[in-house]
C-alpha cells in the first residue's frame, strides 16, 4: 500500500492562519446576526438628530481606518473612535469601537503568524497592558464627563501627531528593555481601556522595531489581547449592553471590506510610507481640533 508523503502527514488539516483569521470574523459575525434588535430598533442607541447621510460617512470612515490598519498595523481606533464621538456621544463610541479592533487585530494576528513566542519574549507588555486596562475600564464605568471625555481624545491625537512631526528613528534587534516595556503596556492598556485610544505603543515600537510584520504582528496581538479583556471587563460591568454588542459587531463587518483592501495594498504595492504618515497625520488633526471646537465651550460653561 503506497503511503503518504512524510510532509502531507505532517500537515494540519487547518493552519494557525486559517483558524485565526476564521475566529476573527466568526467573533464579530454570530454576534450581529443573533443580538440583531430588529427593524425598528436599529437607532435606539444613537444620538437624537443622527441621520442616515451621518451613518453612511462613519460607515466609510469605518473602511478607511480598517484600511489604514491593513496598511500600517494600526489607525483604526485614531481615526475613528473620534470621528464616532461627533456622530453619537463619546462614551458610547468608545465602548462600541472596542468590538471592531478586537477583530481587527484576531485577524492581523493570524495573517502575520504572530503567537506564544512573541507572549513569551514580551510578557511583561502583556502583564502590565491587562493591569493598566483594568484600570481604564474602571475610570470608564464611572461616566466620565462627555466635553471631558472628547478634549482627552482630541489631546491624545494631538501628542500623537507631535510626535509623528518630531521622531527620529533608533534602530536595535529588540524593542526595549523590560522595564520601559512595562510602562508602555500600562500606559497603553489604560487608555485603551478609558478611551480606545493608544498611540503610545505604535509610537514606541516605531522607534525600536525595524521588522515590519513583527511590528503589525505584535501589536495586533497586544491589542487583541488587552482589547478582549477590556470587553469582558466592560460587559460585567454593565457598560457593554446587548444593542453595543451588536452594533459593534455590525460596525466590524463593514470593515472588514477596509482591513482585507489595506492587506491586500500592503502585500502587492510599495507604499511611500511619508505621503501615508502625512495623510493620517491632517486627518487626525482636523478631528482633534473639530473634538477640541465642540467640547471646549462646554466645558467652560
Amino acid at each position: 500500500m503506497p503511503t503518504a508523503p512524510t510532509g502531507a502527514r505532517s500537515r494540519p488539516w487547518l493552519s494557525y492562519r486559517q483558524v485565526t483569521m476564521t475566529l476573527a470574523v466568526l467573533l464579530v459575525t454570530v454576534p450581529a446576526i443573533v443580538l440583531f434588535p430588529g427593524a425598528d430598533h436599529l437607532g435606539d442607541g444613537l444620538r437624537a438628530g443622527v441621520t442616515g447621510w451621518s451613518i453612511l460617512a462613519f460607515a466609510v470612515v469605518a473602511v478607511v481606518g480598517a484600511a489604514l490598519k491593513g496598511i500600517s498595523g494600526f489607525g483604526y481606533s485614531l481615526l475613528v473612535t473620534p470621528v464616532a464621538a461627533l456622530i453619537i456621544d463619546p462614551t458610547l463610541a468608545v465602548v462600541v469601537l472596542a468590538i471592531p479592533p478586537l477583530m481587527l487585530n484576531v485577524f492581523q494576528v493570524g495573517e502575520t503568524g504572530t503567537g506564544r513566542t512573541y507572549v513569551r519574549q514580551n510578557w511583561a507588555l502583556f502583564a502590565f497592558g491587562l493591569l493598566g486596562s483594568v484600570v481604564g475600564v474602571a475610570l470608564l464605568s464611572t461616566k466620565p464627563d462627555q466635553a471631558l471625555l472628547s478634549v482627552l481624545v482630541a489631546l491624545i491625537l494631538l501628542a500623537h501627531i507631535t510626535f509623528q512631526l518630531t521622531r527620529r528613528f533608533a534602530t536595535t534587534p529588540r524593542a526595549g528593555h523590560p522595564a520601559l516595556l512595562s510602562l508602555v503596556g500600562a500606559v497603553q492598556g489604560f487608555l485603551l481601556g478609558a478611551v480606545n485610544l493608544g498611540p503610545v505603543l505604535p509610537a514606541y515600537l516605531q522607534t525600536f522595531e525595524r521588522n515590519a510584520q513583527r511590528y503589525i504582528g505584535g501589536m495586533s496581538l497586544f491589542f487583541a489581547v488587552v482589547i478582549g479583556e477590556r470587553i469582558v471587563q466592560m460587559w460585567l460591568q454593565g457598560i457593554l449592553t446587548e444593542y453595543r454588542i451588536w452594533l459593534g459587531s455590525t460596525i466590524a463587518l463593514v470593515t472588514l471590506l477596509g482591513l482585507a483592501m489595506g492587506t491586500v495594498i500592503r502585500r502587492r504595492f510599495a507604499i511611500d510610507k511619508r505621503r501615508l504618515d502625512a495623510i493620517i497625520t491632517v486627518l487626525l488633526l482636523a478631528t482633534a481640533l473639530n473634538l477640541l471646537w465642540k467640547a471646549v465651550p462646554q466645558l467652560l460653561s
